[in-house]
């Protein structure tokens, strides 16, 4: 089970007292709970405002709240028979709520669809994966997402690399080396660092680069030990107990690169919106540029990193009337794909988006469609949520307390295993 901490329960008690005490005049009341964005904050309370005036009879109050936090949140929620009417998470974390009937199934005509396969035909094939049980859709995707690895140009160039240097894991490691900053060998300023505690959409990959997997076709768990063995001491030798070039436990790396405060990073195609937003000298200047995601020097599959969705998704347990205005909002999000596009970066699965010269036209943006040619799904099946939460545990345990890999690694089959059991 996902562990909920005590103050998200008492984070939405307050939340409940709140919104029984302030709600709108309107004869429908939806809440809607997000991760936190401040660029799609404003696009979507401007898209509220104006749904509000085109359907009187519905108000809608929008919550955020911490991306990494949001899924304990909502859990805790459910749990205390209360909850959002209309939210988000990603992919990976949906499964919980999916097979425990959580998630109502799609309204095809209050979204703007007459039927099923006029809905499938709109977007990608893949695009409503995760979201599908028993032949049932139960979310609207809001985004599709892949990282590629932004790369600060300009300190390359001060240091005597080369911006375009970094193919594999290898010259990544190499170049970490030169651009890292160390004050009697304390790490002040880091080259690189990675996506955590996103495991299933930047480590799975690098695992399957060296052959292994989670599960086998027919259901054997943490495939290859040699590839998780491999993977973990690498990032063992990452860490701050082999050659200190990162560490779970700072700052976010995407969070900093448009600061210039480090020099590579992991990121989807919304982080050239946040950085015009954040530091325009920057974004209109040369100084940076998108390469595709690593690879190791002996990698048997060339694997990109994962490609994950979000979907908007309506509480079941919700009132029929609330839970039909709830997909209706989700449609008129939907429905203005191209301002999210355009705003903010982020790119809804529709074939017209992936067809459309808005996507074409953003910078490098052949980089990050060319590496969905060779990228997977991020693993959004059974125990999804837990199995990422595992393999962080073992990650961490060999970066920071210093666990030989293949000692996590079998913990980690054992873990896995016991999810099912």
């Amino acid at each position: 089970m996902i562990r909920v901490k005590a103050e998200h329960f008492i984070l939405l008690f307050i939340i409940i007292l709140l919104s029984s005490c302030g709600g709108k005049d309107a004869s429908i009341s939806i809440e809607y709970w997000t991760h936190e964005d401040p660029a799609r904050k404003e696009i979507e309370e401007r898209l509220i405002a104006d749904f509000e005036k085109e359907n009187p009879g519905i108000s809608v109050t929008r919550l955020e709240y911490e991306s990494s936090e949001l899924l304990d949140i909502i859990n805790a929620a459910f749990q205390a028979g209360s909850g959002p009417d209309l939210f988000n998470l990603p992919s990976e974390e949906i499964s919980g709520l999916l097979y425990n009937d959580k998630i109502a199934e799609i309204n095809y005509e209050a979204i703007g669809y007459h039927s099923e396969l006029e809905l499938r035909n709109a977007y990608t094939e893949d695009a409503f994966d995760a979201v599908t049980l028993d032949g049932n859709i139960h979310g609207l995707p809001l985004e599709c997402t892949i990282w590629c690895l932004y790369v600060n140009r300009a300190l390359f160039e001060k240091v005597g690399l080369d911006p375009y240097s970094v193919k594999t894991w290898e010259d990544l490691v190499a170049a970490a080396e030169l651009l890292s900053v160390r004050d009697e060998g304390v790490l002040i300023k880091r080259g690189f660092d990675f996506r955590y505690p996103y495991y299933l959409t930047f480590f799975v990959p690098m695992v399957k680069q060296l052959g292994g997997d989670i599960f086998s076709a027919d259901g054997d768990v943490v495939v290859s030990d040699e590839a998780w063995e491999n993977a973990l001491l690498f990032m063992k030798e990452w860490g701050p107990l082999g050659r200190n070039l990162g560490s779970p436990t700072y700052i976010n790396a995407r969070k900093i690169f448009n600061t210039e405060e480090i020099a590579m990073c992991l990121s989807g195609l919304y982080q050239e919106s946040r950085m015009e937003r954040e530091n325009t000298e920057f974004f209109s200047s040369e100084d940076w540029l998108v390469l595709p995601f690593p690879i190791f020097e002996n990698a048997v599959s060339d694997e990109s990193s994962a490609v994950y969705f979000h979907y908007f998704m309506v509480n079941a347990a919700s009132d029929e009337t609330t839970r039909n205005a709830a997909w209706k909002l989700a449609g008129y999000f939907a429905s203005h794909a191209e301002d999210y596009l355009d705003e903010i970066g982020l790119v809804m699965p529709l074939k017209r988006i992936f067809s459309s010269e808005m996507l074409s036209e953003k910078p490098f943006a052949d980089i990050f469609l060319s590496d969905m040619e060779r990228s997977h799904q991020a693993y959004y099946g059974p125990h999804a949520a837990e199995i990422q939460q595992l393999i962080g545990e073992a990650i961490e345990s060999v970066m920071l307390l210093g666990t030989p890999p293949e000692k996590a690694v079998q913990a980690l089959r054992f873990s896995i295993e016991a999810l099912s059991e």
